[in-house]
């Protein structure tokens, strides 16, 4: 695997909560722009797998996130993340940019719980590439819950509006701590599609 340092293409990574926009940035990143870029997402297939083992034996009834414990979670992305990074190395090459939807603090944020593990699990992750450029789209949690009841996530299907309004209100409380020491561009996500993609253009060549 190349090394942050040598790697020939640069990494962003978007984040924020459901409903933030950050799928639509992402596609419009590598399918409007000019760039020479590629639309990737950290950890590729321990998720796939989970819902194997939770989601599809329940019908959808249970979330895996809600069953498999956050730590576990936690330590599988990592290496799945490592793993990727590996493996896909010589398919990354032919890129100037990898467009991630979701990064690191993804993980700070809905995998919780601690172990005894947490510091190995840390010492790890350093193996993965720090992205060139990290961007928060940061939506509040009422337009981010009116998104995510307009496109029908499972969590707008399931839960009553107030529940869904209170997760998301927590998982924004959460990305505050989990990016408070980390370096990062906050976008505000509450404006429409265009003008978000704008800014993080801007960011974008600022970098190059």
């Amino acid at each position: 695997m190349t090394t942050a340092g040598v790697r020939p293409y640069r990494i962003l990574a978007v984040e924020g909560i459901d409903g933030s926009g950050k799928s639509t940035l992402v596609s419009r990143i590598t399918n409007k722009s000019s760039l020479n870029s590629r639309s990737e997402r950290l950890s590729p297939c321990m998720g796939g797998i989970y819902r194997d083992l939770v989601d599809v034996p329940s019908q959808s009834k249970t979330r895996y996130q809600d069953v498999i414990p956050g730590d576990l979670r936690y330590g599988s992305f990592i290496i799945d993340a490592i793993a990727q990074f590996h493996y896909r190395s010589q398919e990354y090459a032919q890129y100037d940019w990898l467009v991630f939807d979701r990064w690191m603090p993804t993980y700070d944020v809905y995998c919780e719980g601690k172990s005894v593990y947490d510091e190995w699990y840390q010492r790890v992750a350093r193996c993965l590439p720090e992205p060139d450029l990290l961007v928060r789209l940061r939506a509040t949690p009422r337009v981010a819950a009116e998104r995510v009841t307009a496109r029908g996530d499972w969590t707008a299907d399931n839960w009553s509006a107030e529940r869904l309004l209170a997760d998301l209100t927590r998982l924004d409380e959460r990305y505050d701590r989990a990016l408070k020491d980390v370096p990062h561009h906050v976008v505000d996500a509450d404006r429409d599609a265009d003008a978000v993609y704008g800014d993080v253009l801007d960011l974008i060549r600022g970098v190059r």
